[in-house]
């Protein structure tokens, strides 16, 4: 089934006017008049396509009946893209056990002829190998999930990771310690001093963040003293 919105390269929320802008510019781009001749039947093709996308998208009740059978189209696609990537992930799995029963195998066989069991210090490092090697598959097969949704058009929010949270706090601590580096700063120090005071704006958004900050302080403040108290 044709992307009636992808050849038009129109998003799905276009207007009326704005579909029948891009296709006069793609029809103006791919006629097969203003074509070299070995680009012609290339470019009647193109815009035997680009006509019926415009035909369809540009009546209101054809492209309602279009759209209904684009999302079913696209809910299939996806539901394929999904059992592909279970598929893929049952395959790793097994993969990763019958290599761990392997690596077991040898591991045994090589000690018991040596007569040197594993140790557990051995048998944690592998284990926590394998669960690496785990989260990686996982990880993977979740961005390419991910990435599949955002091509066909959907919103696919971020999941928040302890990773990404430390990240934001150093970006936080590294813009504290500049705006306390130019507020120490003598001649940065004077110009600030003046933007607050002749900005009114400014002066504002200033003073509901120091409150606010204050605010927290002191309820962290009030949090651990009622703590220590009841001690």
């Amino acid at each position: 089934m044709n992307n009636y919105y992808e050849i038009l390269e129109v998003s799905k929320n276009a207007s009326r006017e704005v579909i029948e802008k891009a296709y006069k510019v793609l029809a103006k781009k791919y006629h097969p008049d203003l074509q070299k001749e070995e680009n012609r039947k290339q470019a009647e093709q193109k815009m035997k396509l680009i006509n019926e996308a415009y035909e369809v998208l540009s009546d209101d009740t054809r492209k309602k009946e279009y759209d209904i059978k684009l999302e079913e189209e696209l809910k299939l696609q996806m539901q394929e893209e999904i059992n592909r990537i279970n598929n893929q992930r049952v395959r790793n799995q097994q993969n990763s056990n019958y290599e761990k029963t392997q690596k077991t195998s040898n591991y045994n066989s090589y000690h018991y002829q040596n007569q040197a069991p594993l140790t557990k210090e051995e048998i944690r490092n592998r284990r926590r190998e394998e669960e690496k090697l785990q989260r990686q598959y996982q990880q993977q097969n979740e961005r390419i999930y991910r990435n599949y949704l955002r091509s066909l058009g959907y919103h696919v929010k971020e999941r928040w990771s302890l990773k990404k949270t430390i990240k934001l706090l150093e970006v936080l601590g590294i813009i504290i310690i500049i705006c306390i580096i130019l507020w120490f700063f003598p001649p940065t120090h004077k110009i600030l001093v003046e933007t607050y005071e002749n900005n009114k704006i400014i002066r504002i958004i200033i003073d509901i963040i120091s409150r606010i900050v204050i605010g927290l302080v002191q309820g962290i403040g009030e949090f651990f003293k009622a703590i220590f108290s009841k001690k």
